[in-house]
């Protein structure tokens, strides 16, 4: 029986006894001279790993790696930049109000100023005194104008400026009982709640010394006016629109 098997050449014997076993299907002969004809080293051969392929991916990799460094640069500068915007908004803010602080003390100043050339004034002899304008009304050295419009608190001041005049300064009985309006109309008056303190002051800048609140939840609020027979009462500057008096000192 082993005659009729030859060795397969190039294989020694040991591996053709393994591979060409007789009664099986490796007694075909070209199963058995199979490993011989491809040799093993061709099956195992395996697909190059070079080329250019590879070389696109690591390209592409680079670029990707490339664009996210770029990107979170990117994102920190407009970081930056919002901060520092936040930063100088918040500075132009404080100055804004810092300005304005500045510029309603000056004018306080100013008006006190008016307010003790009244006073001035009053003391002296009034019958030496020029007539008030026409719609103006003469009283103890002084001329006052009664508004026939509504406006805020901050708007009938800036038009008594522009009069060169002042929102009447209420210092005593009398003057408060001149100034009692008729009707139900309301007109504010030169009294604002100034903050930090949270007290009220003329426009002037002086602490009143006569005062006349209807009642103690009539100053709740930041500005005031007269009602029927001269009661203070407070409410919105901005919110609410009333009548207003201009005060300013008569010529003598």
């Amino acid at each position: 029986m082993e005659g009729k098997y030859p060795p397969i050449q190039g294989l020694g014997s040991g591996s053709s006894s393994s591979l060409c076993v007789p009664g099986t299907v490796l007694e075909d002969p070209v199963h058995c001279l199979m490993p011989a004809a491809f040799p093993s080293a061709q099956w195992d051969q395996k697909l190059p790993q070079d080329g250019p392929w590879k070389f696109f991916c690591q390209a592409m990799t680079l670029v990707l790696l490339l664009l996210v460094l770029i990107l979170g640069v990117v994102l920190a500068e407009v970081l930056q930049f919002s901060n520092q915007m936040e930063e100088d908004l918040k500075q132009m803010h404080i100055k804004f109000v810092q300005g304005l602080a500045d510029a309603g003390h000056q004018r306080d100043i100013m008006w006190g100023e008016v307010f003790r050339q009244t006073e001035a004034m009053r003391a002296g002899n009034e019958s030496s005194c020029e007539p008030c304008h026409e719609n103006w009304t003469a009283f103890q050295g002084s001329c006052y104008q009664f508004s026939t419009e509504r406006k805020s608190w901050f708007q009938a001041r800036d038009y008594c400026t522009e009069k060169n005049a002042h929102l009447v300064i209420i210092n005593s009985q009398a003057e408060q009982k001149f100034l009692s309006p008729k009707g139900n109309n309301h007109y504010w008056i030169g009294l604002r709640k100034q903050y930090p303190q949270g007290i009220y002051k003329w426009q002037d800048g002086s602490v009143p010394t006569f005062i006349n609140w209807r009642d103690t939840t009539s100053s709740e609020y930041d500005c005031a006016y007269l009602m029927n027979l001269g009661s203070w009462f407070s409410s919105s500057c901005y919110t609410y629109w009333y009548y207003w008096i201009c005060e300013k000192p008569q010529v003598c």
